[in-house]
């Protein structure tokens, strides 16, 4: 049994559908559905360790994958935002299911169908995940607004970002976040765009 399969049937859930956001992306600002790699999740998050009391956002969360990681590995709170209303009653399916098999999260779990650009950050708020959900002009709008809090609420936040594109990469070089890590994901050899690059803000 492959490490997809065996966390799927660890934490209960199906996570791992191809399934294809709004048709015809090519007119439009978000991104085909796909998720994190489980061993990429465990890369990353030996460097970022969350504490019980952290907050996840994953901006275009999909199914879920990474909250339910997350929220099983550090028991910190998670919230998921997901534009797709398709994709969002499959995330909806996703966590009755976990919290059947792992009882007393549920109050740790907040998952919203909206747009990313509509989320308001919390002061809360100290971790983001992104993997390519949307295009540049959006990212740039939520970038502004987790510095906006950042600035209001003092704090350290770190942003990951799951296989970086170039326009990522030219996103949040206009804001002032300092780069803690690269790391090399599992298809690193075959492809060398297949990196997370983490991010931290403190004030």
């Amino acid at each position: 049994m492959d490490k997809e399969t065996q966390y799927e049937k660890f934490l209960g859930v199906k996570t791992n559908e191809e399934q294809i956001i709004f048709g015809n992306t090519r007119k439009l600002k978000y991104s085909l559905y796909e998720a994190s790699e489980y061993e990429g999740l465990e890369q990353i998050f030996e460097l970022v360790p969350l504490a019980s009391n952290d907050t996840l956002v994953d901006f275009g969360c999909g199914m879920g994958r990474v909250l339910f990681y997350c929220n099983q590995r550090f028991f910190c709170k998670v919230k998921g935002i997901e534009y797709d209303k398709k994709i969002y009653e499959s995330l909806l399916d996703n966590a009755e299911f976990y919290h059947v098999r792992f009882g007393g999260q549920r109050e740790k779990f907040t998952l919203l169908n909206m747009k990313a650009e509509d989320y308001e950050i919390a002061s809360e708020d100290s971790c983001f995940y992104f993997f390519n959900p949307f295009s540049k002009e959006i990212l740039e709008g939520v970038l502004g607004k987790i510095l906006k809090s950042v600035e209001v609420n003092p704090r350290r936040v770190t942003i990951i970002f799951y296989y970086c594109t170039y326009d990522m990469m030219s996103a949040i070089r206009s804001f002032p976040f300092k780069l803690e890590h690269i790391v090399k994901l599992p298809e690193y050899r075959l492809d060398p765009d297949e990196k997370a690059y983490v991010y931290v803000l403190e004030q």
